[in-house]
């Protein structure tokens, strides 16, 4: 708690402090589940990225998707190399395309047959672009509908009934693009073992026909979306893909896997300061100089963080409505905190690294807060908080 307090007085608040040893101890789950089954894995850089995050992955042998030309060059000034990014995105730019196409990254997860067009048009037989389709299997998990990223009203990928056309395309490449395999995400924080069992037979049998149609897979990539250790998941739909491989002839693929949250969200703890106290005829409420702008994630989709008192160990408690500063009813959760609690006073929200840095916005023109990376009681800064001149520095004076 003392290191903590200590954290926010020297780097001020909100902050966002990640544990290295946690963090640690997620890679290794992760890539001994890998290892049990030998599936490749590459971390979805949505969930959180910076350049010495990505520096951190590419010491330990994990890739990285990218889905956007700013988190490319977030790890190109890593220097990752090529063959360990994967591209990512629904609807590429011209220029996100470019990115596989001119061999910055090392394959592209190919989104649509409009994109699979026009990835075709801007490649080379001298230089094919490799690719992975990324297929819509039409199973809708059991998850919060906005992280949702398959099933019949998901805009990820391809349906069934587009396959046909994908297949046409590729046999008119003429050997432009490098067809590696397929790729399908179920969406995000998915405890439901037969959702992955589904997802990996839907795969393995669009796997089937691509071959008969003469295009083997050589890669079957099933995403991501474990809450925290993919082992049971794997464990669950492993055999599963490998029998059915059997049964349909077809040669066993590599498979991928692309956890994000699996890897960085436990390692993570936001720490905010309350600013204000307030009490209506219904309940005390605490605001606090966080909320939407640094973590919109209890707005999109009701999220409510576990949330700890500094220095208040102990004492009777009373419900209280915690709420951020933004100009929105920015609530964040109703906890029990304590009753002596005042402003001024450190709160720590836990379970914080991902999707909370990520998508920060500058709403009420807030600073976006720093993040440090914390070994022991050492603190390195990975990102610097926003200053107030970096708040404007796009505005153009009329």
């Amino acid at each position: 708690m003392e290191s903590a307090l200590a954290l926010a007085q020297r780097f001020g608040t909100p902050l966002v402090v990640y544990d290295l040893d946690k963090l640690d101890a997620a890679v290794a789950r992760v890539l001994a589940a890998a290892k049990l089954h030998d599936v490749e894995v590459s971390y979805a850089g949505k969930a959180f990225l910076c350049v010495a995050f990505a520096r951190y992955l590419h010491e330990r042998g994990i890739g990285i998707d990218v889905s956007s030309l700013g988190e490319f060059e977030t790890v190109r000034r890593a220097d990752i190399p090529p063959e360990e990014l994967t591209l990512h995105g629904c609807m590429k730019s011209d220029a996100e395309i470019s990115l596989a196409v001119d061999g910055f990254v090392g394959r592209s997860v190919v989104d649509g047959c409009e994109e699979l067009a026009r990835t075709i048009e801007r490649s080379s037989t001298h230089r094919p672009t490799p690719i992975l389709l990324r297929l819509n299997t039409g199973i809708a998990a059991s998850t919060h509908a906005a992280i949702r990223t398959a099933g019949e009203a998901s805009k990820f990928g391809m349906p069934p009934d587009a396959e046909a056309e994908a297949i046409a395309l590729l046999r008119a490449a003429n050997g432009r693009v490098h067809f590696l395999g397929l790729h399908a995400h179920l969406g995000s924080q998915i405890d439901e073992r037969a959702a992955f069992v589904a997802h990996g037979i839907a795969l393995v049998e669009a796997a089937g026909r691509f071959a008969a149609a003469g295009f083997p897979v050589e890669r079957l990539v099933l995403g991501g979306g474990f809450v925290e250790d993919p082992a049971p998941a794997l464990e669950a739909c492993i055999p599963g893909i490998r029998a059915r491989a059997r049964e349909l002839s077809i040669a066993f693929p590599k498979i991928g896997i692309e956890p994000g949250r699996a890897i960085v969200s436990a390692a993570g703890t936001t720490l905010l300061r309350i600013g204000a106290i307030k009490r209506t005829a219904r309940m005390r409420i605490a605001i606090c100089d966080g909320g939407l702008y640094e973590n919109p994630r209890h707005a999109l989709y009701g999220v409510t963080h576990p949330a700890l008192v500094l220095s208040h160990a102990g004492e009777a408690t009373e419900p209280t409505l915690l709420c951020g500063r933004s100009c929105e009813s920015d609530e964040l959760g109703t906890y029990e905190f304590p009753l002596s609690l005042a402003a001024g006073d450190t709160i720590a929200l836990l379970d914080t690294g991902a999707y909370t840095v990520s998508m920060a916005s500058p709403y009420n023109r807030f600073a976006r807060p720093a993040v440090v990376a914390l070994r022991g009681n050492d603190a390195v800064l990975w990102m610097r908080a926003e200053s107030l001149d970096e708040t404007v520095a796009r505005d153009v004076r009329g």
